[in-house]
């Protein structure tokens, strides 16, 4: 995953879950990096990351490994962030459901070249999977409520592994769609049950 070599994952996975604010400031100066350089059209790599962020080498892979594990989650975060608002919206389910996938291109529109930097390393199935493993278990939540939705975790993966791919292609041009028509798209994928489309 990483090229050069860190911190074993436990200490990784107990920075996760710590509550320094030291540790909260770090990630928050990382995510903020990978913003600022996204916007930019900079190139992507540790090393930019570390520069823009302020911080060194060693605390960067004192959290991640790479930056396939940085993507892994910083999409997380924004999967549940998402999925927290959509929960939270009082509208009709279908423009609820768009302005969810309006915040979850928004999202990745914002991080593109964060994102086509990480399709670009070679990715093991097993990150792939990982990404798409992500996504389900948000949208698992979100669908446990709906009778429809039986066997739970099968509708989740196939929902999730849609539109990951779906996001993907588009992340890495290789379908050209604008914001609108992808947030259509995406929303259009979703089972009628759960979208509100009629």
């Amino acid at each position: 995953m990483s090229d050069v070599a860190g911190p074993t994952e436990a200490i990784r996975r107990t920075l996760r879950f710590s509550e320094d604010p030291r540790v909260a400031r770090t990630r928050e100066a990382i995510a903020a990096a990978v913003r600022e350089l996204s916007l930019a059209g900079d190139e992507i790599t540790v090393a930019s990351i570390v520069r823009e962020s302020g911080i060194s080498r060693a605390s960067f892979y004192s959290h991640y490994s790479g930056l396939d594990q940085l993507a892994l989650a910083l999409t997380r975060d924004a999967f549940l962030s998402i999925a927290e608002a959509w929960a939270a919206d009082e509208h009709e389910p279908l423009d609820a459901m768009r302005a969810a996938q309006r915040r979850l291109v928004a999202y990745f529109s914002e991080n593109r070249w964060f994102y086509r930097a990480v399709a670009a390393m070679p990715v093991s199935k097993d990150g792939y999977l990982a990404a798409v493993r992500m996504m389900a278990a948000v949208i698992e939540q979100a669908i446990a409520p709906y009778p429809e939705a039986a066997p739970v975790e099968a509708t989740a993966r196939y929902v999730a592994g849609a539109a990951y791919g779906l996001i993907d292609a588009w992340l890495t041009e290789e379908i050209e769609l604008t914001d609108d028509q992808l947030v259509e798209r995406l929303v259009s994928m979703l089972p009628p049950w759960f979208s509100g489309a009629k």
